[in-house]
C-alpha cells in the first residue's frame, strides 16, 4: 500500500506537487483534531479543579468592574 503511494507520489512533477498538498492537509487536520482534543480535557480539567468562574471574573471570563 505505502509502496503504491510513493511510485504515485514520485511519477512525476504534479503528481508530487499534489500529493504534498493532500498530506499536508490531512496532517494539518489530524494535529489540529489532536490539540483541540488536548486543549478541551485540560480546560474540563480545570474547570473541575476550580471551579468556573474564579470570583474576579464575571460569566465571560471578563474582569468585573471593582
Amino acid at each position: 500500500m505505502i509502496e503504491k503511494i510513493i511510485d504515485i507520489a514520485f511519477s512525476g512533477f504534479w503528481n508530487f506537487i499534489g500529493m504534498t498538498v493532500l498530506l499536508n492537509g490531512f496532517a494539518y487536520f489530524v494535529v489540529n483534531a489532536l490539540l483541540r482534543m488536548w486543549t478541551r480535557l485540560m480546560r474540563c480539567i480545570m474547570v473541575l479543579r476550580k471551579g468556573w468562574p474564579p470570583a474576579h471574573l464575571d460569566a465571560d471570563g471578563d474582569w468585573k468592574n471593582s
